[in-house]
């Protein structure tokens, strides 16, 4: 099984959003794609919340 990564978190979210907007989802497969687009909104949100704290990590070490 492929890690998921950020970029492929996004691109994944793109493709349901898309499928969504072109009316590629039937109704039985609406409630699966929006409970795995939600999945992937809270991946995305916590890998950005740790780079930032990462990143303010390292420069308050810089500025020390």
């Amino acid at each position: 099984m492929e890690q998921l990564t950020y970029q492929s978190a996004s691109q994944e979210l793109e493709q349901i959003l898309l499928d969504l907007k072109n009316d590629k989802v039937t109704i039985d497969e609406l409630a699966t794609k929006v409970e795995r687009a939600s999945e992937l909104i809270t991946f995305c949100k916590t890998k950005l919340l740790d780079t930032q704290g990462k990143v303010e990590q390292i420069i308050d070490k810089l500025d020390m």
